[in-house]
């Protein structure tokens, strides 16, 4: 019988010393991501959430606060105590928000964790009439701003990519907004319209399921999808895209650059080892997701390199709400 009981206390302790390790945050963690659910941002940040519980020793729940490209999420952490309870769920979007004037925050003002990313597909209905992008591309000539595009949040990577390479091509769509990938995604599948532009792993299930059907992958290079096979990339209809190709997906979570420094230190630890978790590794598996695993200043560099990128071509395309010189974003 003692044997029996010293063997469940040492189960115990074991269990205690694995959930509660950390004793810089204590109480509950709470996620807001600013996207819909189901959509890239949403998923590695629920596997972050299960890695990052697993090191703090606390509940770390996921929330989804959709609007203004990512600018109400951002706001509402903002307003937060600087302790840690409040964490930004966010992706490469959240850099076009200063120029978009969603927020009054820049890049500088966040600490950034980007675990990974997916690479960009164009996808029609299985039934589409277009069979390869020129056939798009000659239809959109045909009837300039008819051909109906769902590309998530408007500005956004997979907008933004998307009138990019419609520029290129010396055609305009109609590009409608929507609060994320996943609403995009249905938007296609029923209908609704044309086109969808969103990473491999947002659209994976319905392209095994021959549902969506690629034409092109909007990337410099072809991209290989799991049970679909290599999708050409846009450069080899389009080269010139190479001066602006690649614009990298990232999917991860920030949160103020003037929390403590011990709080700061403390879920950067939870982060490093999120990536390390198999909830984490299943999810950017799930995504055809490069692993990045960046925080500190490597994911502040890059944060603040694509927020000129992209805050310069939104002035570019005649879509900024407010001058990035007068936001301190310099040009790149």
């Amino acid at each position: 019988m003692k044997k029996i009981i010293v063997a469940v206390l040492v189960v115990l302790l074991a269990a205690s010393a694995a959930w509660g390790q950390s004793k810089v945050i204590t109480r509950p963690v709470t996620i807001v991501c600013a996207f819909s659910a189901g959509g890239g941002t949403d998923q590695v940040n629920r596997g972050l959430a299960e890695g990052m519980k697993e090191f703090l020793g606390v509940q770390v729940n996921v929330i989804n606060m959709t609007g203004a490209g990512g600018g109400v999420a951002m706001d509402y952490v903002w307003q937060k105590p600087r302790d840690g309870l409040n964490i930004l769920g966010i992706s490469e979007t959240g850099l076009f928000v200063p120029a978009n004037a969603a927020h009054t925050t820049t890049a500088k003002d966040w600490q950034w964790f980007w675990a990974g990313g997916s690479p960009g597909v164009v996808l029609v209905p299985e039934n589409s009439k277009y069979k390869t992008i020129k056939e798009l591309i000659d239809d959109a000539k045909a009837r300039p701003g008819q051909v109906k595009a769902a590309c998530s949040v408007l500005p956004g990577i997979w907008s933004i990519r998307w009138m990019t390479m419609m520029n290129a091509a010396g055609v305009k769509t109609n590009v409608l907004p929507y609060a994320g990938s996943a609403p995009s995604v249905t938007a296609a599948l029923t209908g609704e319209v044309d086109i969808v532009h969103v990473s491999v792993g947002e659209a994976l299930q319905y392209m095994q399921a021959k549902k969506l059907r690629p034409l092109v992958a909007s990337e410099v290079e072809g991209t290989d999808v799991p049970g679909v096979g290599k999708v050409q990339p846009i450069t080899d209809f389009y080269p010139d895209l190479k001066k602006v190709l690649p614009m990298p997906q990232l999917l991860g979570m920030a949160i103020p650059m003037d929390t403590p420094k011990e709080i700061k230190d403390e879920i950067t630890k939870a982060f490093d080892a999120a990536m390390k978790s198999a909830s984490v590794k299943k999810v950017l598996d799930a995504q055809v997701a490069a692993p990045f695993g960046w925080s500190g200043d490597k994911a502040n560099s890059m944060s603040k390199s694509l927020e000129s990128k992209f805050s310069w071509m939104l002035v570019d395309l005649n879509l900024a709400k407010k001058n990035p010189a007068d936001l301190g974003i310099p040009k790149p």
